[in-house]
């Protein structure tokens, strides 16, 4: 094999790669909470749980959710919970919690 052709076939190897990370199907979600709260996501058809701590702003955000139906939890910090939550993430959206 020729260094030219390897140089090429290496080439679009990386191409080829970078083109399927680019089309992975995710969205975000984001909202608005007490600091100190905690937002817990749950999917269970794919097996996806996330959960974070809301900082002193009080504003939250998850980025690169894959797509699918999820369940949000919102526990404050004094124990009591809000009413769970079904949001539908979507592709390069971003679902807003209210």
């Amino acid at each position: 094999m020729n260094k030219k052709f390897a140089l090429v076939l290496a080439a679009a190897t990386a191409f080829a790669a970078f083109g399927a990370n680019a089309q992975q199907a995710t969205g975000n979600m984001m909202g608005e909470a007490k600091a100190g709260d905690t937002i817990s996501i749950h999917n269970p058809d794919i097996g996806v749980k996330r959960e974070m701590t809301v900082e002193k702003d009080g504003k939250w955000q998850m980025r690169r959710i894959p797509l699918g139906v999820y369940t949000v939890n919102v526990k404050h910090a004094d124990g009591s919970a809000e009413k769970t939550k079904q949001v539908a993430v979507q592709v390069g959206a971003t679902a807003r919690i209210q």
